[in-house]
């Protein structure tokens, strides 16, 4: 089209704010987790990389990045979701503990154009529930929805006191991880391996929980204290309080190369790691908690894991109790060998019988002669 010299072309419209984003793949790229996807999510993990971890931290953990390819499936977008988890992490390395009010968070955000859309008329609770979502992301867990329960904490700090309570009023707190797998088995403990990183030693009955750990968890803990995000909530010591304790509860079985951990799900090994010319991973966790119980000045005592750790250790001076023992050993024979166990019953009602009875005769005799 001519323009009159009097009148000259229109500007061209002013560049958008996704205008410079390439197009993001459909969600069939990120169910699959292809080439595609891991190509467009490359730049936004390194910069979600440089702004949450300080140090010669190796790589983005893969919880990071997978929880951005779970906000978009989710129908939150990959960019708009990195920018708002970047802008998480600075408000709380900006505020103290009793200053990061969740709410106060929200409505500083939800006004913003990288707010997700599908939330512009959504009640106060799922702008919320967005939040936490992103801070599992930062702290790199599955779920902190568990502990939303019956009402989110007012501060994000706060979630801590919630995964991790306090030790009780006079508790005297632990000043080690005073059990080993082998004696939480003996004493009929069930250890119960889990994917979930918050669940670590938590005792439910008499179940265990214990979190798997491979070389991909071993990076995950050893950079954990410089996460930015568990720094400013004070959860920063995880990673080192998570790694003492694996080196008390494999204590003693380098003599068995390690089977009982392996046995207990306590560790998962990858087999084909050597195959591929790496370290195995047998070789990469045992040498890294082993570098953890020869560091003598390192911090060995529960902080965090503290209330979890003294009740195992009240269960267990329950269960090593006499009578509990007695109990517990007379149902493991009952149950292992019936047919002996009833038999040694019978012998010994038999026998109380025999005992009476000679008894009854001898105080007979005793009074016919008197």
């Amino acid at each position: 089209m001519i323009w009159p010299h009097s009148q000259p072309p229109p500007p061209p419209p002013p560049p958008g704010p996704d205008s410079t984003r390439p197009p993001s793949p459909d969600d069939v790229h990120i169910a699959r987790g292809t080439l595609t996807w891991s190509i467009f999510l490359a730049p936004l993990c390194s910069r979600l990389h440089a702004a949450l971890y300080d140090g010669e931290h190796s790589a983005l953990p893969e919880p990071v990045s997978g929880h951005v390819s779970y906000l978009k499936l989710d129908g939150y977008g990959a960019h708009d979701s990195v920018d708002n988890m970047c802008a998480l992490l600075q408000y709380l390395m900006d505020n103290r503990w009793e200053a990061q009010g969740m709410e106060r968070f929200v409505d500083a955000m939800r006004v913003k154009p990288g707010w997700p859309a599908k939330l512009r008329d959504k009640p106060l609770s799922q702008h919320v529930e967005y939040v936490w979502m992103l801070l599992n992301g930062l702290l790199a867990v599955v779920s902190l929805k568990p502990y939303l329960e019956p009402a989110p904490p007012p501060t994000f700090a706060g979630i801590v006191q919630r995964i991790f309570p306090p030790l009780p009023h006079g508790a005297a707190s632990p000043t080690q991880f005073s059990f080993t797998a082998r004696e939480l088995v003996e004493e009929d403990f069930s250890i119960q391996p889990t994917s979930n990183l918050l669940d670590h030693l938590k005792l439910v009955g008499n179940a265990i929980s214990v979190f798997t750990l491979s070389s991909e968890e071993i990076q995950l803990l050893m950079g954990y204290n410089n996460n930015r995000a568990a720094r400013a909530i004070g959860m920063a010591g995880l990673g080192t309080e998570y790694m003492h304790s694996y080196a008390a509860l494999v204590e003693g079985e380098f003599h068995e190369c390690y089977r009982l951990p392996i046995s207990l799900g306590i560790f998962k090994i990858d087999d084909d790691r050597a195959k591929r010319g790496q370290y195995d991973d047998l070789t990469v966790v045992t040498g890294v908690i082993r570098m953890y119980r020869n560091d003598r000045s390192g911090d060995r005592t529960p902080h965090l894991l503290a209330s979890r750790v003294l009740a195992i250790e009240a269960a267990l001076r329950r269960r090593r109790h006499w009578y509990n023992r007695l109990r517990r050993d007379i149902h493991k024979r009952k149950k292992a060998e019936p047919w002996m166990f009833w038999g040694a019953v019978l012998a010994v009602f038999f026998g109380i019988c025999t005992v009476i009875q000679t008894v009854t005769s001898v105080w007979s005799l005793v009074i016919s002669l008197s």
